[in-house]
């Protein structure tokens, strides 16, 4: 899930704790500061929910860009509350994640398989 993000940033490194997320955020999303406790609510958001599926349901997780989709769908809603250029803003950063997780997903898929 954080390699998807990284390469939204353009880089390749994935980040081992909560300060190296805000400091890739300051690194890469320079003028997007206000956002950054969106779209990391949202990444911990829908991995919490995915994880209650997993352990307490013992539903199978299917494809880590799941977590991405989930996760992109909470920043949209969340821009539906904002007015103005921030819901631009999130709604164009939730679209970016998406079409890139959706990259990866064709990048990382078995050759050979249905794409």
């Amino acid at each position: 899930m954080w390699r998807t993000v990284g390469c939204m940033l353009r880089t390749d490194r994935c980040p081992n704790n909560i300060w190296q997320i805000f400091s890739w955020c300051y690194s890469f999303l320079t003028d997007g500061e206000k956002f950054y406790n969106f779209g990391l609510a949202a990444l911990c958001w829908a991995m919490w929910n995915f994880r209650n599926r997993t352990t307490f349901e013992f539903k199978k997780l299917g494809s880590p860009f799941n977590v991405i989709y989930v996760a992109c769908g909470y920043i949209t809603y969340w821009a539906g509350l904002m007015r103005g250029e921030d819901h631009e803003a999130m709604e164009r950063g939730a679209k970016m994640l998406t079409i890139n997780a959706s990259n990866m997903m064709h990048i990382c898929a078995a050759p050979g398989g249905n794409n």
